[in-house]
């Protein structure tokens, strides 16, 4: 070789620490024999010496011209000279190689598609990029800085189907376009004028990412979102970026509309949204994500399939933690405009969304924001009643989950905003009454656990009741709400019932129920007493000036549960109210619910006057005058008759089974002799009236009154009667049963027995014969006598139960030849009228 060529230095190490002195060797004595020159010629083929006008000057261009002829001139001398040398040796190797590759081109010399310059140039630069802090200045500028420059005229030069095929491999992360210009980069460090040369590649790269945007293909969208994380993840990683810094890339982000490009398709893939996400969360951290980017998020998702608005949601639901609070404050909006558009569907998964950004709040602010949100939107009127619903419950569910720590306080603020409401606001009194009572529902009931709550439910609802007057605040609603009623049907004449919402919302039945039930919560969970002015208002209101025939009934069945085993009515003021309210009422208003609501004040009242004494599931009469007693009678003479009925069945009850401190005889016939004044009073009005008919119902009602209390006297006479009744003082159809004896006490079986008897014989009677025979057996080998202490008795596999002895065979029924198997028990021997025919023996 030349002496100029021999000298030249092409690289050098730039750190004594790590001096890579075989690799610095390598590049030497590659670039000495011409190695660099046959690259240069190798580019100039691959482009066509294409060059733009960038920072080179002319200088620089003719001293590389000046030193490519001398280096193409020398080395044809040198070819026949014979040298040791190993740079000779190289020298020769690679002429051999130049050989070699001019007889078969290469792919690089027979390149004429845009990819496969690009993928050749970037081959080329590849080593030398990895190896660029090695490389000289001189080396750099002389032969690698023309190459540089003509790299964005190629790259340009591409059109959109070869830039696409450039882009196929970014999910392999092969992409040629920018690992070339990476490449370039790292070369260009050694440059004298590499900041320009920077900059004008940085632009390039961030020009050839906005034309891979720009096309509809899935994969150059992809390889360009990478390429713009991967430009964010280094600048994040430098502490002084030198030209492409965060607001350069949020500038370029921000003029080219970027949001708008990548927001137009390919949103059904997870994958995409995710790298998108990173993106959006760089402009959030840099403070650039504008209202309109917002908006054009929100927007991308109207009409669209489901898998994208799903993952748009989860997209907004992940940003929405680094949002400021204006932009929160913007997407709240956006969720409020779309209300009125959604179809229920939509409006679900929307709220469910907004419930996950509140989720695990812990400081509070997101939290209270969308509680606020959902606050309002119940509020609204553009929003259905459903949907309402649905923001109240998943209201409920954040304050059930919150992660703050200060939750009962949380809970507190909004059961005072339902109070408020409640007290001003009368179309939203509903809405406040369930969601107080959910929120109540929130804390544990309580009572004697061992891990006790901090607050329990009771003492919630007592310092509510302690601070707004609860039941006296809801009692007065429902008395106004009924005014209101009343008023609008005596302007009106008439009201659709079915159809009218006095709230806008809720039907006129919802409205009475919600509040009984709010304030029958609040009596129970709370352990309260409903006092007399306010049960006296309900009563009046519902009861006895109804609006709607619906009305009465809710307020009897209201009533009869409040009277049920915990009564939640002051027990003081229990015969007050039934004398001054219940007993006023006229008897024809009375409905089931209505003589049940009487049932149970009758016997709570006379129970606490010790006139009834309760004896497990029955009463025992200690005083005839009982309270209520003439309305009673009312009822059963006046009401329709089914109620009448139910009447009846209440007098049996309670007169017929008489206590210690009353005589049963002297009571007997008092009752009966009052019965026989009534129809004698009856006989004479039937007299006395044209039209007798009403007067004979009521007299073949008390007749009826009679009939049932004599049939239940004799009903609970146990013993046999002296004389027989009516039905059994004659014999019956003539009948055959057929007894099967099984003895359950492992002794011998016996063989079937033939009893005779008849339609009216009693099953006592029939169960005293069987056990008869059975004593008198004439196997003297079975000593049965001292084994029967129990005798059952079954047909077709049913028993017949002890409870039914005093019923006629022909009620049973039993027919002639019936089998009858007899279960036998060991034990001690018992009387045929004993334990035998007992149940429990």
């Amino acid at each position: 070789q030349g002496s100029t060529q021999e000298s030249e230095v092409f690289a050098k190490s730039q750190d004594h620490r790590t001096p890579r002195g075989w690799l610095v060797h390598l590049i030497n004595v590659f670039g000495q024999a011409g190695g660099f020159i046959r690259l240069r010629v190798r580019f100039d083929a691959i482009m066509g010496f294409q060059k733009p006008d960038l920072t080179t000057s002319v200088n620089s261009e003719e001293k590389v011209t000046n030193e490519i002829t001398e280096k193409v001139s020398e080395e044809n001398k040198v070819n026949s000279v014979d040298s040791t040398d190993s740079v000779q040796v190289i020298a020769e190797s690679s002429d051999c190689s130049t050989l070699t590759r001019s007889e078969q081109p290469s792919s690089l010399e027979q390149s004429t598609s845009g990819e496969t310059r690009v993928a050749a140039v970037w081959q080329l630069l590849r080593p030398l990029g990895l190896c660029h802090d090695l490389l000289t200045p001189h080396c750099v500028t002389t032969y690698l800085l023309p190459v540089l420059e003509c790299i964005p005229t190629l790259l340009e030069s591409l059109t959109d189907e070869e830039l696409k095929r450039e882009a196929r491999g970014s999910e392999n992360k092969t992409d040629t376009v920018s690992c070339l210009i990476r490449a370039c980069k790292c070369v260009s460090v050694k440059t004298p004028h590499h900041h320009s040369l920077l900059k004008s590649l940085e632009m390039f790269r961030l020009k050839m990412i906005l034309r891979l945007l720009q096309m509809s293909s899935f994969n150059g969208k992809m390889s360009a979102l990478n390429e713009i994380n991967q430009l964010i993840s280094t600048i994040s990683q430098q502490p002084k970026p030198e030209w492409l810094t965060p607001a350069v890339i949020t500038s370029w982000i921000r003029e080219n509309k970027v949001v708008d490009i990548v927001l137009r398709d390919s949103l059904h893939q997870p994958q995409y949204v995710d790298r998108l996400e990173k993106m959006l969360r760089f402009m959030i951290k840099e403070n650039s994500l504008t209202r309109d980017d917002l908006d054009a998020i929100w927007k991308a998702q109207h009409g669209k399939h489901e898998a994208i608005v799903k993952n748009l949601h989860d997209l907004l639901a992940k940003l929405a933690w680094d949002f400021t609070p204006d932009q929160l404050d913007h997407l709240f909006d956006c969720f409020k405009a779309s209300w009125a558009t959604s179809s229920k569907k939509q409006s679900d998964k929307l709220l469910e969304v907004i419930r996950r950004l509140a989720e695990d709040d812990k400081d509070g602010v997101m939290a209270n924001k969308v509680l606020v949100l959902f606050w309002n939107l119940a509020h609204s009127d553009e929003v259905c009643t459903e949907i309402m619903d649905v923001a109240l419950a998943n209201l409920i569910k954040i304050l059930d989950y919150s992660c703050s720590q200060d939750r009962d306080a949380q809970k507190t603020l909004w059961l005072d905003k339902c109070v408020e409401e409640l007290k001003t606001n009368e179309k939203w009194v509903l809405p406040a009454l369930k969601m107080m009572r959910e929120i109540c529902c929130l804390y544990e009931a309580g009572g004697g656990a061992s891990m006790r709550p901090h607050v329990t439910r009771q003492e919630l609802i007592d310092r509510l009741q302690t601070q707004h007057s609860l039941v006296i605040l809801v009692t007065d609603s429902l008395t106004h709400y009924m005014d209101g009623v009343r008023k609008k049907l005596i302007e009106e004449g008439e009201i659709d019932w079915e159809n009218w919402l006095p709230d806008g919302r809720y039907p006129h039945a919802a409205q009475v129920h919600e509040r009984l039930s709010f304030l029958r919560f609040l009596l129970k969970d709370g352990q309260l007493w409903l006092c007399a002015e306010q049960a006296k208002q309900i009563w009046v209101c519902l009861a006895e000036r109804p609006a709607h025939l619906g009305d009465r009934e809710a307020c009897f069945r209201w009533f009869s549960k409040l009277m049920g085993e915990e009564p939640d009515l002051d027990p003081n003021i229990n015969l007050h109210f039934f004398r001054r309210n219940i007993m006023t009422l006229p008897p024809n208003l009375l409905t089931h619910a209505g003589i049940k609501c009487f049932e149970r004040f009758f016997k709570a009242v006379n129970s606490k006057e010790g006139k009834l004494k309760v004896k497990r599931r029955s009463f025992l009469l200690n005083d005839a005058d009982l309270i209520g007693l003439d309305y009673l009678w009312r009822v059963i003479t006046e009401c329709e008759d089914d109620i009448s009925a139910r009447g009846i069945e209440l007098l049996r009850e309670v007169c017929t089974c008489v206590g210690p401190q009353l005589s049963s005889a002297h009571h007997h016939e008092n009752f009966l002799t009052q019965c026989c004044a009534r129809t004698q009073r009856l006989q004479k009005d039937m007299e006395l009236q044209e039209d007798a008919t009403e007067s004979c119902t009521r007299m073949c009602r008390v007749i009826r009154a009679i009939q049932e209390y004599v049939n239940e006297c004799d009903r609970r006479f146990s013993s046999e009667r002296q004389i027989l009744p009516i039905y059994r003082s004659g014999r019956g159809r003539q009948c055959t049963i057929i007894v099967r004896f099984n003895f359950q006490t492992g002794q011998r079986q016996i063989e079937d027995i033939e009893l005779f008897s008849h339609s009216n014989e009693t099953l006592h009677s029939l169960r005293s014969a069987i056990q008869r025979r059975l004593k008198c057996a004439s196997d003297s080998n079975i000593k049965l006598e001292m084994f029967i202490n129990k005798l059952e008795l079954y047909v077709n596999g049913e028993l017949l139960d002890s409870s039914h002895d005093r019923k006629i065979l022909s009620q049973i029924p039993l027919r002639d030849k019936t089998v009858i198997v007899a279960k036998v028990y060991d034990g001690q021997v018992c009387g045929s009228g004993g334990c035998g025919s007992s149940n429990e023996s």
